[in-house]
């Protein structure tokens, strides 16, 4: 197996090897626990004075998991962890606590022999309860002054490790909750209603705000991803896309600060256009702080809704397989049908086929039997037993909640290994092509008896009616999109967990890559150990004048996100700290 220098310097770094370089950081790195020039106390206590007491510092809550160093150790509330440790509502109420095994990285979870420490680890050292846009551009002042490594949080949701570093001061965005309904909102792009988020606002949030005005907006399938900044600056799938395009498509205006401390609103026609565009789905946490943005949101309706699933319990895995490629081939007589915007989200395993969510808004459950009319006589004809029903929900808050609740978290396990594929048109209209992507899905399946599974969302994308904007082109000629899934097993040794997150990276994902040519990835769900072109991969032919952008905003590169525009600037050491590569 092949890694590349780079890959090879992320996993050294995600393993925390305990090696203090004192005098590299001085010079070219950004200061961590331990240096010489590591803020003082008083340092931090008079930056806690400048946000009016907003300061925190970090104590993992898995502390209570271990005796030391905090002496807190509760097992009551170590079991409740144990219990609710993969979910994202365990986290998200938390500043500094991140969504993700590998960089949790064992340093201080419920999991843990007893008699190991508690550690910081990657986990930022300090957050500041951003309240105000004077506590981002203090907190922006003193990282500059004190040479630390500055991150930006809101949920924690986050498979690349973008909003956490050893040894940083975290912006924690979570409480910016405040929102408006604009019932008109006028623009040369867009005359219609709206509403103006905080960027603590997480989907689900969202979603029972607008339906309770009688609207609808593209919102997360994972209910509990914050949609302001890395949802809908990465691009944002929704189960809605297919009627409305992608989050990125329906952003009307970022509210940010820039690493130079400017306090700017960026609109798709003011002096600010070319940052909206770039935030627009160039991805989140290089170009400033968000602290709100301004959405679509649209008049809601009937959704016509249906589930549908079959498995190998009484068939052979050659027929089973043949029914997930004919599944593959039908999806663009399913997604275009009844004048568009219809999508399905749906799961793969090894032995088990599940569609969870049929969306066809404006219709009802009619409109949805006769759209799978033709699917299910293809299963009829090959012999695979199924079960299926449909149904009608009043407005799309009563079909989220009904599929995918429920609200406002979702149901989803959120500590998975988790990487993507855009999954183009052109492959599943192809006998021969989409017959070699039936293969590596099912290779793929086939792994350690059935460990991954595929999860994924078909759709047609809508071409106009949006603003231009960066999304990365292989959007708009996709089928769907299909994420490989793994469940993180807490009970096997972490080495384990890592074999198999090298196996998604470097064995699956290039194998989808060379049945899928010319598409790409959506970057808010690749593995951390991704080794392709991540600047092709992830932006197409938008990444050189996305950097321009990032080098006309953020010039000193200050902003820094692991394969965010302008990353190769800075790289890791091996002590975890942020070091300059002199680009």
């Amino acid at each position: 197996m092949r890694i590349s220098s780079q890959s090879l310097r992320r996993h050294l770094s995600l393993m925390w090897l305990t090696i203090f370089d004192v005098g590299a950081a001085q010079q070219n790195c950004r200061y961590i626990p331990g240096d010489s020039g590591w803020p003082s106390k008083s340092d931090w206590d008079l930056l806690n004075s400048t946000v009016e007491g907003r300061l925190i510092e970090t104590v993992p809550q898995a502390h209570v998991c271990h005796p030391e160093p905090y002496d807190a150790l509760n097992q009551e509330r170590c079991d409740i962890l144990r219990e609710t440790w993969d979910y994202a509502q365990t986290f998200i109420p938390y500043p500094a606590e991140i969504i993700n095994p590998i960089f949790q990285n064992q340093s201080c979870n419920p999991f843990t022999p007893l008699e190991r420490p508690c550690e910081l680890g990657n986990y930022a050292s300090y957050s500041i309860n951003v309240t105000v846009a004077d506590d981002v551009l203090a907190g922006i002042r003193f990282a500059k002054q004190k040479n630390v490594r500055l991150v930006i949080m809101n949920t924690g949701h986050d498979y690349m490790g973008k909003s956490t570093g050893k040894g940083s001061l975290s912006l924690w965005t979570h409480n910016l909750k405040h929102t408006e309904i604009i019932e008109s909102y006028y623009s040369e792009f867009y005359n219609g209603p709206a509403i103006k988020m905080g960027a603590g606002i997480i989907s689900g949030e969202m979603l029972e705000i607008v339906a309770r005005h009688g609207y609808r907006a593209v919102g997360g399938t994972c209910a509990s991803v914050g949609v302001v900044g890395g949802y809908a600056g990465g691009g944002g799938h929704s189960i809605l896309s297919g009627l409305y395009g992608l989050a990125a498509d329906n952003v009307l205006e970022w509210e940010i600060i820039t690493a130079r401390g400017e306090h700017i609103k960026a609109t798709p026609s003011n002096n600010h256009s070319d940052l909206y565009w770039a935030m627009s789905g160039g991805g989140a946490g290089v170009w400033g702080v968000v602290l709100s943005m301004t959405y679509k949101i649209h008049p809601d309706g009937p959704i016509g809704g249906a589930r549908l699933s079959f498995n190998t319990t009484s068939i052979d895995l050659d027929r089973y397989w043949e029914a997930v490629e004919a599944w593959f081939a039908w999806m663009p007589d399913y997604v275009d049908g009844m004048n568009g915007g219809n999508t399905v989200e749906y799961l793969i395993s090894a032995s088990s086929f599940n569609a969870i969510s049929f969306t066809v808004p404006g219709q009802g459950r009619e409109a949805v039997d006769f759209l799978l009319g033709p699917y299910l006589a293809e299963l009829a004809r090959l012999g695979v037993p199924y079960v299926y029903s449909s149904h009608t929900s009043v407005n799309f808050y009563d079909h989220f909640e009904r599929d995918l609740g429920p609200l406002p978290y979702g149901p989803w396990e959120a500590n998975t290994l988790f990487s993507n594929r855009l999954f183009p048109r052109a492959v599943v209209q192809n006998a021969t092509t989409n017959a070699a992507l039936a293969r590596e899905v099912r290779n793929m399946a086939a792994y350690l008896d059935g460990y991954f599974f595929l999860g994924c969302e078909s759709l047609s994308m809508p071409h106009d009616n949006h603003p231009p904007n960066s999304l990365l082109p292989a959007w708009r000629d996709t089928i769907g999109i299909c994420t490989v899934i793994g469940y993180w097993n807490w009970t096997i040794p972490f080495s384990e967990m890592l074999a198999r997150k090298e196996h998604l990276a470097f064995e699956i994902v290039p194998a989808f890559e060379g049945v899928t040519p010319g598409s790409g990835s959506y970057l808010n769900e690749v593995d951390s150990y991704y080794n392709g072109d991540w600047k092709r991969e992830f932006y197409g032919h938008h990444y050189d004048r996305l950097l321009s952008v990032k080098n006309k905003y953020d010039p000193d590169h200050f902003f820094y996100a692991y394969t965010g525009v302008g990353s190769d600037s800075w790289t890791t050491d091996g002590a975890g700290r942020l070091c300059r590569t002199f680009q």
